[in-house]
């Protein structure tokens, strides 16, 4: 058993084999980053969504409060 032949059972995976494969992962890696939207166009556009977002809870806290300071006038109405 000692002396058996067992490299028809096994795999070979050769130096020039992991290069190929990294320089493959490299390329795909290149290519995905170039397709993904630069860190400078996702901050551009959190910027203009924050500022929105100011904006309309600016507007709701000013609404609420014009609406507190006339909610004594406004329950004088009320009979």
């Amino acid at each position: 058993m000692a002396g058996e032949d067992t490299d028809h059972n096994s795999l070979r995976i050769t130096l020039r084999d992991v290069y190929r494969e990294q320089q493959e992962m490299k390329s795909l890696l290149e290519k995905l980053a170039n397709n993904l939207p630069g860190t400078e166009e996702k901050l551009t556009d959190h910027e203009i969504r924050i500022r929105k977002l100011e904006m309309r809870v600016g507007w709701a806290v000013g609404s609420f409060g014009l609406l507190a300071a006339l909610a004594p006038f406004l329950t004088r109405l009320i009979p």
